[in-house]
């Protein structure tokens, strides 16, 4: 190969190089500036508390180190945390302050009431509003409109009741029919002569059969009898599940009462918190439309 076409071939490889770098510059470069604009945004929206700013920006193109660093404290989740507080509360005044459970969930409770609870909580990093699970299953399972649950235990209870004095007066009924077969045998025995032998013995043995199947089915009901303390130890566990559910039914029923006084429905409760957190995530400044 020839001096020249090697001069020719490096010399365009230098030149690809160095447009390589060029491409790889200016990307660096566009990079850097967008990072700085998008920190200089995010700083001018933490200072002036433009909270749908904030989240836009730290949600979407803030880069990870710069999140990582300028969150390293929780300063922006406490942030986060206080405003969405302070536009809860002043939005629903009658939600009180529960808990703190992370830098940025928080519990709450609807109103004032006996056997108090958190039922609602919020997470300030999505952000987010909830019903607490544990609550969520209780209202669906303790409805007020409900009864089921307790007419259950009832009917358990009664059961419970109706198959001991059942076997009670059973087994008393088995008893005094035993004890007429007996003494119908007794009877058949003493009149058992030479003429009447073989027929006597006959009606002897039909006695006999009915006698033993009296008592089959008096080993039928003697356990309900014989285990009575077991019955009366499932008796007083049924009694002590049917207060639980009545005491757990009675606080859902209160926090349902407070749902209706305040949101006017389970359904608006969920469709005014929605509209709380489109206001509060709205452009203007996170200001909720009063």
């Amino acid at each position: 190969m020839s001096e020249e076409v090697l001069e020719e071939t490096d010399h365009r490889e230098t030149s690809n190089k160095y447009q390589d770098f060029n491409k790889v510059k200016k990307v660096a470069s566009k990079n850097i500036v967008s990072m700085l604009k998008d920190l200089h945004d995010f700083e001018a929206a933490i200072e002036t508390e433009n909270i749908p700013e904030i989240y836009r920006i730290y949600k979407g193109k803030l880069h990870k180190e710069l999140k990582e660093t300028s969150n390293q404290n929780h300063e922006i989740d406490e942030l986060l945390s206080t405003k969405l507080h302070d536009k809860f509360v002043e939005r629903f005044p009658f939600m009180e302050y529960v808990e703190k459970i992370s830098p940025t969930i928080y519990y709450y409770k609807i109103g004032t009431y006996y056997r108090e609870r958190a039922t609602i909580g919020f997470d300030a990093s999505i952000p987010e509003i909830f019903v607490l699970p544990k609550i969520d299953d209780e209202w669906q399972h303790y409805r007020p409109d409900n009864r089921e649950l307790l007419e259950v235990i009832e009917k358990q209870i009664d059961n419970l009741d109706a198959k001991i004095i059942a076997a009670e007066e059973e087994l008393k009924n088995l008893e005094k029919e035993a004890q007429d077969l007996s003494a119908k045998k007794e009877e058949l025995s003493n009149s058992k002569s030479f003429f009447n032998r073989a027929k006597t013995e006959e009606e002897v043995e039909q006695l006999n059969k009915q006698i033993a199947e009296i008592n089959k089915k008096k080993t039928e009901w003697l356990p309900f009898i014989q285990n009575k303390n077991k019955s009366n130890q499932q008796k007083e566990q049924l009694m002590r599940t049917y207060e639980e559910t009545r005491l757990k039914r009675a606080v859902v029923t209160k926090e349902y009462r407070f749902i209706n006084q305040y949101f006017g429905s389970m359904k608006e409760m969920n469709e005014q918190i929605q509209q709380f957190l489109a206001d509060y995530l709205s452009p203007k400044k996170g200001e909720l439309d009063k």
